[in-house]
């Protein structure tokens, strides 16, 4: 009789080495954290931070094996390690401090595969998900089963992923788990039955519609609860993203019929919403999130007018401002200071935030990209102090 034997990937020749090379990192990442440079940091009002887009700038920088990034547990903790020391080192002025902690991730979008979609990883980082989905070709909601926390999609690989980084880590950072369901009713049902097919819904089948949204409203609140219940954790106020918030795509009416019940049930189940994604137009939108008591912050991405924002909400409503790459990548210095102090006397007497969509090298070189960055981050303290 013969037995199928599975190699551990943590006992491979190889292993050691890598071991040993993590907890030199892992002392570094300490280090950084303990000095009083990174005790001065955070501690600016408003943070104005940037952000950088994953994994596609580590391809374009490192030539990062993206399939081994997301297969290796070894060469995943190393690399991480080194992403969190390369931003503590070549950007002095950043206000972000570095933490002893380290996101469990297998890149964006496990929620897709959750319900039934497959997804897949270009080697450069990019992402395609499953367009054919049955209920793409009937409107059928049979077609959809119920979402298994422990066997649906990704989730065997998502559990063994966490135990595995875990092991690797050895208690010695705080695990920060970035695999959960994080998308809306709203991209999952467009994913799963297409933009046009799923406008075509609304007139003609809008019960469909209300039970589609509602479906996966309903798996979403089972798999947090049992999420929760897995890590023994308590359940918090949730965060929403949601990309296909963007108007003139939807429209407000269809917002309001179709999916703030939806979010208000999310509101009740998690005990608050904490926040609402969208690289879309949220700006008419914004009246209908005034209807979930417990959102506090608003974002205001850089395809939604703070204008427009400003006017629509309460100064008691805290304003986290993306602003668009080209802002800081493609912009002078002068060009930078008068965006940013256009933020700062238009949300004067306002709680508000500054943030970037994800950046990428993109410049002629990766140190041009390296000198942009910290030019604007010179800027950024000189109108901020």
């Amino acid at each position: 009789m013969s037995s199928t034997h599975f190699s551990d990937p943590l006992t491979s020749p190889t292993a050691r080495a890598s071991l040993s090379r993590i907890s030199s990192l892992i002392d570094q990442v300490l280090h950084a954290t303990n000095s009083p440079q990174n005790q001065a940091r955070g501690q600016r009002r408003p943070s104005v931070n940037f952000g950088i887009e994953e994994p596609m700038t580590w391809v374009l920088l490192w030539k990062l094996d993206t399939p081994r990034f997301y297969s290796d547990p070894l060469y995943y903790v190393e690399i991480t390690l080194r992403q969190k020391l390369w931003r503590w080192q070549n950007f002095p002025s950043d206000d972000l401090p570095i933490t002893p902690e380290l996101p469990v991730s297998l890149s964006m979008y496990p929620e897709y595969t959750f319900v039934g979609m497959e997804l897949y990883f270009s080697p450069e980082g990019i992402p395609t998900i499953q367009t054919d989905h049955p209920i793409s070709r009937s409107p059928d909601l049979s077609l959809l089963q119920p979402v298994d926390f422990k066997t649906s999609g990704w989730m065997p690989r998502a559990l063994r992923w966490w135990d595995d980084i875990h092991r690797v880590i050895n208690d010695r950072l705080k695990l920060t788990n970035a695999m959960f369901w994080w998308r809306g009713c709203l991209d999952l049902a467009m994913q799963l039955r297409s933009y046009d097919q799923l406008i075509l819904d609304i007139p003609e089948r809008p019960e469909f519609v209300h039970d589609l949204m509602k479906f996966l409203t309903e798996q979403r609140c089972r798999w947090w609860e049992a999420y929760n219940r897995h890590f023994d954790l308590p359940l918090n106020p949730t965060n929403i993203g949601e990309d296909w918030l963007n108007v003139p795509f939807i429209s407000p009416g269809f917002f309001r019929d179709f999916i703030l019940p939806r979010y208000k049930e999310l509101e009740t189940f998690h005990g608050g919403i904490a926040s609402i994604h969208s690289c879309g137009n949220q700006a008419p939108l914004q009246r209908y999130f005034l209807e979930l008591k417990t959102l506090s912050t608003y974002e205001v991405s850089p395809w939604t007018s703070l204008e427009k924002t400003l006017a629509n909400l309460p100064p008691d409503k805290k304003l986290m401002i993306g602003m668009h790459p080209n802002d800081i990548l493609f912009a002078t210095p002068e060009e930078m200071a008068s965006r940013l102090r256009g933020i700062q006397s238009a949300c004067a007497g306002r709680s508000y935030d500054i943030g970037t969509s994800g950046l990428t090298p993109i410049l002629e070189t990766h140190e041009a990209f390296l000198r942009q960055v910290n030019l604007w981050l010179d800027v950024v303290n000189s109108v901020f102090g």
